[in-house]
């Protein structure tokens, strides 16, 4: 990283608002000064996000800093020695979520020094970008992961050191906040939840650099499912009404639909069930009705299959099984074969929503088409649901209950560590 004292004084202060700094302050910190309050998380956040990886304050200033110092751990998504990142708190996302909605930022200026950056270099990132989703539409895993995270490197080092005129930097911007979305969201589905944190505040700062707000509203949104799965639904609900209020300008298309879908996730979430009607009655209209630039590359997998599996995923959390059994049923049949994570996940739901009827003859039907897809794909969430069936069958009656039940426990214990394959 090729940046100058000035230049971080100038970032911090862009970020901070004018005059936070002295140009000069941080000359004071390379000799071994310690920035004032909350200033040393300001330049950690900043320095990540330029570098594409997580960086702490105690990194930075480990005598001042000694618990958050780099651990001699490998950080599988970056490859380095890096400190074990739990997940940030409640208070992180939804702030940098409302920062986002209520300000402002400048854009992206040209820079003029490095090597030129000619618009052959975005269309390329866009070309990968479309092919890494593919692949973890199809696959998920570390690879897809690796992969993203070294993308996101080189795309932020071209930002950082390289000459470009606006529209390449807004465009540098727009793919380093793909290229990170995409690798904190592999990072969650492995189970990685401080670093898909990370990652995903990440690509909201790049988003907003480039001016992109539908996209911007896409990663609070996945932010807000990430705290569904975490069992923080308050969060949920918060980061997903305001990924829906950030994007209400745009137009309508698969991008808002994927939204007013996980805002009724995370009704559910709470226990509003009006709030699940509206939601689901608001994306099926938003996919429906949809105008032109409503459905941007990154909403290429949202169809209507996975609306409906999101609108039978909630009922269920609602305590709705016979409700959701009809949605899961009518989106599995819209998949075909497409989306087999998608598809494995919501096979467990069906399974769930089965058992909950006390249909465990539907319910180990579902299961056995879950399990068929279960090695096509790595993922925690898949595993997760798969170990919940193995203890809700546990505690059926019947030989075929029992049957599943061995079938989990089999396929869960050859099964390698999700965090260590690809």
């Amino acid at each position: 990283m090729s940046w100058s004292p000035d230049r971080l004084a100038r970032e911090i202060n862009r970020t901070c608002g004018a005059g936070t700094i002295s140009v000069k302050a941080p000359y004071n910190w390379v000799k071994g000064s310690v920035p004032r309050r909350g200033l040393p998380h300001v330049v950690a956040r900043i320095l990540s996000e330029r570098l594409g990886e997580p960086v702490t304050p105690g990194d930075l200033w480990p005598d001042r800093f000694p618990g958050m110092a780099a651990a001699n751990t490998l950080d599988p998504a970056v490859g380095a020695s890096v400190t074990p990142f739990p997940p940030p708190s409640a208070e992180d996302a939804v702030t940098a979520a409302v920062d986002w909605l209520v300000g402002c930022r400048p854009p992206v200026a040209a820079r003029t020094c490095g090597e030129e950056v000619g618009p052959g270099i975005p269309d390329a990132l866009d070309v990968r970008v479309a092919q890494l989703r593919r692949l973890d539409d199809d696959r998920g895993g570390r690879l897809v992961m690796d992969w993203a995270v070294q993308e996101l490197r080189w795309t932020r080092r071209l930002v950082a050191e390289g000459s470009y005129d606006h529209e390449t930097g807004r465009r540098l911007y727009r793919a380093g906040a793909e290229l990170a979305q995409l690798a904190g969201w592999t990072a969650f589905d492995l189970g990685m939840h401080g670093h898909g944190s990370r990652y995903l505040l990440a690509a909201l700062r790049s988003a907003r650099n480039a001016g992109d707000r539908a996209l911007a509203a896409y990663v609070v949104s996945s932010l807000s499912y990430q705290s569904i799965w975490q069992g923080q639904g308050r969060q949920a609900l918060r980061l997903a009404q305001i990924s829906c209020k950030g994007a209400e300008t745009e137009p309508a298309g698969a991008g808002r639909a994927l939204l007013a879908s996980r805002q009724a996730r995370a009704y559910a979430a709470v226990g509003d069930g009006e709030g699940v009607v509206s939601s689901v009655a608001e994306a099926c209209e938003l996919i429906q009705a949809e105008e032109t630039g409503g459905s941007p590359p990154w909403s290429e997998w949202v169809t209507p299959a996975v609306l409906f599996a999101d609108a039978g995923r909630a009922w269920l959390d609602m305590g709705r099984p016979d409700r959701a059994e009809q949605h899961l049923v009518h989106a599995l049949e819209l998949f075909g074969d497409t989306q087999p994570r998608n598809r494995l996940l919501h096979w467990t739901s069906l399974a769930e929503a089965r058992l909950g009827r006390g249909d465990v003859e539907g319910a180990v039907a579902a299961t056995e088409e879950a399990l068929g897809l279960y090695g096509q794909v790595a993922s925690e969430r898949a595993r997760l649901r798969l170990t919940g069936l193995r203890d809700g069958f546990a505690r059926c009656d019947g030989r075929d209950a029992r049957r599943v039940v061995q079938h989990i426990t089999l396929l869960l214990s050859d099964a390698r560590p999700l965090a260590n394959c690809g």
